[in-house]
């Protein structure tokens, strides 16, 4: 894969659910193409209808959190199955595609409830980034809090495994909301250009991530700001808005 492949699809898979913008994807894209959403209309899933949990959470977030707009899963249902559609029809699929694929048809087949909010532009932690993204998923029989996180990483790591990149990854533990819980930071370079921060934390059956995307040539070497300072404030409203997800 070309690197400037690998970061379309990196900046594609930070900014959407679940840590490849869903709001910019649209199902027109893939309505006419050979296993697009028109030639699968008859077989995908049913729209989900918004849990209680889920319209809940949304509430909170939108009313307790700088966001400027919170999505049920019912909310994100046709860009998650065009994404699905789109990626898992590709002929000969690279690393990263396969990786997308089975991100989205976990999302699709398993269905678990989960809040996706964007974060308003001024109040962005990191002024380079060309958006923040908080994802609350709560797991259920068919994607532990593990298996999210998994097809997640994947995604992070398949698109980038190249010469000249860079994945700095750290896992910490603590209490949140009367449970242990694993934080994962994450930085991931490209040639030099930051493609994504990323804060992870999993529960025994909810995981949230907290991510930056960031446009083409924003070079590491470059950047002014402090990573670690990031990455507290980032971790805090990751844990926050886990804590919000448990309350429901």
């Amino acid at each position: 894969m070309t690197t400037s492949a690998s970061l379309f699809l990196r900046a594609t898979s930070i900014a959407l659910a679940a840590g490849l913008g869903l709001a910019a994807c649209s199902t027109d894209a893939y309505e006419n193409q050979p296993g697009g959403t028109a030639d699968d209309a008859l077989s995908s899933p049913e729209t989900p209808a918004a849990t209680a949990e889920e319209t809940a959470l949304a509430e909170t977030l939108e009313e307790d959190f700088e966001v400027s707009k919170a999505m049920t899963l019912e909310d994100q249902w046709p860009d998650l199955t065009a994404m699905e559609s789109a990626l898992s029809g590709t002929e000969e699929p690279d690393q990263c595609q396969e990786a997308g694929a089975a991100q989205y048809g976990l999302l699709v087949d398993a269905q678990p409830a989960n809040v996706q909010a964007t974060v308003d532009t001024d109040a962005l932690l990191d002024e380079n980034a060309t958006g923040e993204t908080i994802y609350a998923f709560y797991a259920n029989d068919a994607a532990s809090a593990d298996q999210l996180l998994e097809v997640h990483q994947k995604t992070d790591t398949a698109c980038i495994e190249e010469d000249e990149s860079t994945v700095d990854h750290e896992i910490t533990q603590q209490e949140v909301a009367g449970q242990q819980v694993d934080v994962h930071t994450w930085q991931i370079e490209v040639s030099g250009q930051l493609t994504g921060r990323m804060i992870d934390v999993v529960g025994e059956d909810i995981y949230v991530r907290y991510s930056a995307a960031y446009p083409p040539q924003v070079m590491v070497e470059d950047l002014e700001d402090d990573v670690t300072e990031f990455n507290e404030q980032a971790t805090e409203r990751a844990v926050n808005a886990f804590e919000a997800a448990a309350g429901q």
